[in-house]
């Protein structure tokens, strides 16, 4: 198929199966209009009976390339992207400290024939412009995983952040009610301004309300491991009475070799708002007591379908959220990894030719 000049590389080699196609739909998630009215349906997506009109050119924005969450997402949208028949351009922009290379790279891959963007935001308020821009000239955005505060775009997918801290602050609830045995609780949601950290810390709040649960201190700094290793050290340095470390996937993974250095990991518990790979082996053993879960490679079908969905005029629904719970040492094999994570030994691929 014949691709706009400049805008897309060859393929780069990809590791491990795939899923099979038919195996992950339909798929119970929760679907809202523009209106905010919600319900809950059978996500079916339009490569169970055709494929794209004509080879779209997409563009994936991702803050980072760095951990497992957002190549479990590339797999789960270049699988879709196959049995679609579209073109996927992935951009890593480098870090949630570089917003303006984002904002740039998406204008770019916009400049060179793109039909449309998918954009996991860096800053919630900071693409605003961006989107305007990008909707006077017809370009429509998918809003993917973090959210953005702008009403300027066509579709979002997100893996509701809202409802992981939610569930990470309900599951200490139940475990600390009020009037039982309270919890001192070390907040790292990850880096400050990044909408996906805000939707962490207001579900994680309206999670343990009226329990015995107590943060101490919050902090935020980028979701890379040495970041999130200092962050849980000035933690153990400044309260040696904490109870739990609650935050990010990558934050969970770091602190494990922490705390057995101290001595101290059977007394202060580490809870996970979401799954990487590490922390599922880390559940399995006990280091880290729960995780939340969400199907990030499932959802990341759903991002790619949602923009061939805009693209062809087939859109059903404005936002859809698909739904995780938490799991611990003893139910973590209840899980269907191959939802959660990519296959071992699978590389992004940031450029799709088909």
């Amino acid at each position: 198929m014949a691709l706009r000049a400049g805008l897309l590389a060859p393929m780069i080699a990809v590791a491990g199966p795939a899923l099979a196609e038919a195996d992950w739909y339909p798929l119970a998630v929760d679907a809202t209009d523009r209106d905010g009215n919600t319900e809950r349906v059978d996500y079916v997506p339009l490569s169970a009976s055709e494929t794209a009109s004509r080879p779209w050119q997409l563009c994936v924005s991702v803050p980072h390339m760095k951990d497992a969450f957002f190549v479990a997402a590339n797999y789960g949208m270049v699988e879709e992207a196959k049995l679609l028949g579209v073109n996927v351009q992935t951009m890593d922009a480098g870090g949630y400290t570089r917003l303006a290379n984002q904002i740039s790279q998406i204008e770019n891959c916009v400049a060179g024939g793109a039909d449309a963007v998918l954009m996991v935001a860096i800053a919630a308020e900071g693409v605003n412009n961006l989107l305007a821009t990008l909707e006077q000239k017809g370009i429509p955005v998918i809003d993917i995983v973090n959210g953005v505060d702008s009403d300027k775009v066509a579709a979002r997918v997100l893996t509701s952040p809202y409802a992981e801290g939610l569930r990470a602050g309900q599951y200490l609830a139940e475990k600390h009610p009020a009037g039982g045995e309270p919890a001192k609780i070390a907040w790292l949601p990850g880096p400050a301004g990044a909408g996906f950290v805000t939707a962490f810390d207001t579900g994680f709040k309206k999670g343990i309300e009226g329990s015995a649960v107590e943060i101490v201190e919050t902090k935020h700094g980028d979701v890379g491991k040495e970041v999130q290793a200092r962050l849980v050290e000035d933690i153990l340095q400044t309260h040696d009475d904490v109870d739990y470390i609650v935050g990010t996937a990558v934050m969970a993974e770091a602190a494990v070799p922490l705390l057995k250095a101290r001595g101290i990991a059977d007394t202060v518990k580490l809870v996970s708002v979401y799954m990487l790979p590490g922390v599922y082996e880390y559940l399995k053993t006990g280091d880290i007591e729960a995780a939340g879960v969400a199907p990030i490679t499932l959802t990341g079908r759903i991002m790619l379908d949602q923009a061939v969905r805009v693209l062809e005029g087939k859109q059903e629904h404005f936002n859809i959220g698909t739904l995780g719970a938490v799991y611990t040492k003893e139910s973590v094999d209840e899980m269907n990894r191959d939802e959660v994570m990519a296959p071992r030994g699978y590389r992004p691929v940031f450029n799709l030719s088909q």
